[in-house]
């Protein structure tokens, strides 16, 4: 499979995941497929149908393909890098992702970024570099902790879907961990770009950054009003 190794040896410094391995996923679309109506025939591309159906989330007010060039196999997608954080499009995000692995017997998994050391070393004063929902008024906050939170959030979000990851991952910028990883998964799916610096560490210009530097295809997920994942 295209995915994060079962032993997490692809995992960067610092991170960790939880759940049942991508590895153990079927990476034949086709055959998971085969009793569906209108499923497609061996070979044909499923990424553009998957996501163009997924565009149909209720939650979700668009949902854009980018870089359909990148992909190695267009007639499969056994594994989906997920970008979860704060912002008002993640709900739709999660939604979206699931609605795709739905569509190709895909793993999902749901990846978090919060701040190295580094990162928060080089933050100005008054900048929040956390792009997580730490504590508020905390004087050291547990980003580690609240990136868990959050990551519960997106999990209930799925409700009871049995195809799925987590990883919480410690990086300078959200954008360089997406995109580093993102060569181990068929596609890439992330919220549409957010204000602010939380918004601009998880989404925002990560947002921008992944859309042009990931080794796959990656989907832009925008909601259809608030969907921010509720993480206390």
């Amino acid at each position: 499979m295209n995915g994060s190794d079962a032993d997490g040896g692809n995992a960067r410094e610092g991170g960790t995941r939880n759940g049942a391995s991508g590895g153990e996923s079927n990476g034949s679309t086709a055959a998971g497929d085969a009793g569906r109506a209108g499923s497609p025939a061996v070979g044909d591309p499923v990424i553009r149908p998957a996501v163009d159906d997924a565009g149909a989330v209720p939650t979700a007010a668009d949902v854009s393909l980018n870089g359909t060039d990148r992909a190695e196999r267009p007639d499969r997608v056994s594994s989906v890098l997920v970008a979860v954080g704060p912002g008002p499009h993640s709900g739709a995000t999660v939604d979206v992702a699931r609605e795709i692995a739905d569509a190709t017997d895909a793993w999902l998994e749901l990846f978090h970024v919060v701040p190295s050391d580094a990162a928060l070393a080089d933050a100005a004063p008054d900048d929040d570099a956390s792009g997580t929902v730490a504590p508020a008024g905390a004087a050291d906050p547990d980003y580690a902790a609240a990136g868990e939170r959050l990551l519960d959030a997106a999990e209930d979000r799925l409700t009871g879907f049995d195809r799925a990851d987590r990883w919480l991952v410690e990086d300078r910028t959200a954008a360089g961990a997406v995109v580093e990883q993102s060569a181990y998964y068929d596609l890439v799916v992330v919220g549409a770009p957010t204000t602010g610096t939380v918004g601009r560490f998880v989404f925002g210009s990560t947002t921008d950054t992944v859309v042009g530097d990931a080794e796959v295809p990656v989907v832009v997920v925008e909601a259809d009003g608030s969907t921010a994942l509720d993480a206390e």
